[in-house]
């Protein structure tokens, strides 16, 4: 857990406070919902992001493999693959 501090004028605390009590909980559980309210905002705003990325990058394989620019390989020669550069790695030839 971490605390966050900050300084508002005397007014807008006092506002603050009257709000809190109109919703029956403490100013300090109110801004932390406010905190957690934001952080799952952003966390649907970087799945988004992550979302369009991914996207744009299976139009790119998809587009390329049309090109005749790749090729799509089995699951499995994937894994083999991967296995002899882990193998090239641990002998320091990459």
């Amino acid at each position: 857990m971490s605390t966050i501090h900050f300084r508002i004028d005397d007014e807008t605390k006092r506002l603050a406070i009257q709000a809190a009590e109109r919703h029956k909980i403490s100013l300090t559980e109110l801004m932390r919902q406010r905190a957690e309210e934001l952080a799952a905002e952003e966390r649907q705003y970087q799945d988004g992001e992550h979302d369009v990325w991914l996207e744009q990058q299976i139009t790119l394989a998809f587009s390329r493999y049309d090109a005749g620019e790749s090729q799509f390989i089995s699951n499995d020669e994937m894994n083999s693959h991967m296995d002899e550069l882990k193998a090239q790695a641990e002998r320091g030839k990459l």
